[in-house]
């Protein structure tokens, strides 16, 4: 079965500005530019210090600097796909962003995008109206999280990923800017929050990018006994996974 681990929020948050980074960087710093088109928590790999990478490019699209969108058919998974690009067929960055922001979700609440008849998407924006938005974060979150203002920003920042119009949502960068602005600071993560400022200037996000290349193992392939403690294990395992425990 998937390995059980919470995650405390600081790793989460590591976990999403990863993520976002690596969206950022095939969004912004590719010609011509790449949208993924199936962002969701199954496809963001985590290695053993739990750093995000994306993976799985087999639907991923190229859209020409000239172009605002691609017109075709829709591909995606039922839960994270931008209802958008479903109603239109055009494809563009915002549609990897809606995707994002329902990983977001995810992150904050330890549930599912679609468990059984019941949509996260919807739970949440059920709860945003009357105002009880709170209600729905993962026990963990509100154990660990020195500033729980910090998690209704990050909510915040979720709904607008994943706003009907696709021109009111953010870009990957302006996400990552905010994320990385939320990451929590006290002494002794000093190194962690000095690279994530270094990322905020420079946008290196490539190595946030699992590229077609390279073969990263997914925990579902390894044994149960496999040490991923050693310096040189490659041990990736579904974030999807990780997050989905808990909450039960």
């Amino acid at each position: 079965g998937p390995l059980k681990v919470k995650l405390d929020w600081e790793t989460r948050m590591r976990i999403a500005v990863g993520a976002a980074e690596g969206l950022a960087y095939l969004h912004h710093d590719c010609n011509p530019r790449i949208v993924h088109r199936d962002i969701k928590s199954s496809n963001i790999l985590l290695d053993e210090n739990f750093e995000a990478h994306l993976s799985d490019f087999g639907t991923a699209k190229c859209i020409p600097a000239t172009k605002t969108h691609a017109s075709t058919y829709v591909l995606g998974t039922i839960g994270y796909i931008d209802p958008e690009y479903a109603r239109t067929s055009r494809l563009n960055e915002k549609s990897d962003v809606y995707s994002f922001g329902i990983v977001l979700l995810e992150l904050l609440t330890g549930k599912k995008a679609v468990d059984n008849d019941s949509n996260l998407h919807q739970l949440i924006l059920s709860k945003a109206d009357n105002n009880t938005v709170m209600e729905a974060v993962d026990p963990e979150v509100s154990i660990t999280c020195i500033d729980l203002a910090h998690v209704k920003k990050t909510f915040q920042l979720a709904l607008l990923c994943t706003r009907k119009n696709s021109s009111e949502r953010p870009t990957m960068h302006e996400v990552a800017r905010v994320l990385i602005s939320l990451l929590p600071a006290p002494p002794s993560k000093v190194k962690v929050v000095a690279t994530a400022a270094a990322a905020a200037k420079s946008f290196d996000y490539a190595p946030f990018v699992v590229e077609k290349g390279q073969q990263h193992r997914k925990l579902d392939g390894l044994p149960p006994q496999q040490d991923s403690s050693s310096p040189n294990a490659e041990w990736f395992v579904r974030f999807g996974d990780v997050i989905s425990k808990s909450s039960h």
